[in-house]
């Protein structure tokens, strides 16, 4: 019993493998970026403005002071 590949794969099948991942790679690696305006820091981050993939999922706090008595 031989430890090897049953058969020999293709150069067309080794290079669509390759490629896929790279692509695959480069779609993770756009996904990282964060979502905010500048465009910079860690991945999934809802900015300042309450604002995470184009919609608003956190509500601004509005600065009043309300006293209470």
């Amino acid at each position: 019993m031989t430890i090897g590949p049953k058969k020999k794969t293709s150069k067309s099948l080794t290079r669509e493998r390759t490629s896929a991942w790279i692509l695959k790679m480069a779609r993770k690696l756009k996904n990282r970026v964060m979502l905010n305006k500048e465009s910079t820091g860690l991945a999934h981050v809802v900015d300042e403005n309450g604002m995470y993939n184009g919609r608003q999922v956190i509500a601004k706090k509005s600065n009043k002071k309300t006293t209470r008595i």
